[in-house]
């Protein structure tokens, strides 16, 4: 009854957008063109994406025994189960484990939580709205970006969590945390343009979203979550770097953690380079290029939504 109701609001809103203005959901001829055509769409529905954010906090929270304690338990679960990696290896090897690694590890949870969380409700975003997507015209980008509004509104509560625990693992601010929006900002559009795609693949191929389960399941593994990229040697953090997520939490990381500017390079033993600013535009450049990817092919391929979907 509640997702009926809050349907039936959203239904209201779009056919209100659609009232003032007619929109162009007509394939433009060019790339720029459909970014423009795109982005005032986006604007012109702007209301919409805020009634669809709105109906799915709520119906993920109502009846919820623990409510906005999940924002928190997930990343806290992450976090737990690298801790207890890291402990078990650092009893093996004989050498302890410093409280700031743990810092480390409960830091980029937050963000691997953020981006699983986002990704994994978003894919199934258009296919679980068909009711919308086959009686009234909206821009369907409002569907997977509402996800990824909603778990923006759950990572921050989850962020301030952790602020308020990170003092007992020895972690005290500094002015590197002033680089924490950038990173944010550089994560919500590789998030964005990762739930695209996948929001869109999973209308024509039901099974793409199997494919983000076994990214979100196991990606963890290959991203540095639980390990930090410098225990992988020189030719890890190379290749772990490449993945555009790798330099988004090993700047959090540093940051948050350590107080680094991420300006200034660094480097561990051997002379290995953990960290050099050039990481950063490598995200950056991963992150504007796919949003605008990601926006051009949804907006080509919506047209055909309500006939697969």
């Amino acid at each position: 009854m509640l997702r009926v109701i809050a349907d039936a609001r959203v239904a209201r809103s779009a056919a209100v957008a659609l009232h003032e203005t007619p929109p162009d959901s007509a394939p433009a001829k060019s790339i720029l063109a459909d970014l423009g055509t795109t982005a005032r769409n986006l604007f012109q529905f702007r209301e919409l994406l805020f009634e669809l954010t709105r109906r799915d906090l709520r119906i993920r929270y109502t009846q919820a025994v623990m409510g906005v304690v999940w924002a928190i338990l997930t990343p806290l679960v992450v976090a737990l189960s690298g801790w207890v990696i890291r402990i078990a290896l650092s009893y093996m090897s004989g050498y302890p484990l410093a409280r700031v690694e743990l810092a480390d590890i409960a830091v980029k949870a937050v963000a691997w939580s953020f981006f699983v969380g986002a990704l994994g409700f978003g894919t199934a975003s258009v296919t679980a709205n068909y009711a919308l997507v086959t009686k009234v015209y909206f821009p369907r980008q409002m569907l997977p970006l509402s996800s990824v509004a909603t778990q923006v509104i759950d990572s921050i509560i989850g962020a301030a969590a952790l602020a308020i625990l990170l003092p007992l693992f020895g972690v005290r601010p500094t002015t590197a945390l002033l680089w924490v929006p950038l990173l944010a900002v550089i994560l919500v559009l590789l998030t964005t343009a990762f739930t695209l795609l996948a929001a869109c693949a999973n209308v024509f191929f039901r099974d793409a979203k199997h494919v983000v389960q076994l990214i979100t399941n196991f990606g963890i593994f290959f991203t540095p979550v639980i390990f930090n990229a410098d225990a992988f040697g020189p030719g890890g953090i190379k290749v772990l770097m490449l993945n555009p997520l790798g330099p988004v939490l090993e700047g959090l990381r540093l940051s948050v953690a350590h107080g680094h500017d991420l300006m200034v390079p660094l480097t561990g033993a051997g002379g290995a380079v953990v960290w050099s600013p050039w990481f950063l535009v490598w995200s950056a450049g991963w992150a504007v290029a796919g949003v605008a990817i990601a926006a051009v092919v949804f907006h080509r391929a919506e047209a055909a939504f309500a006939e697969y979907v």
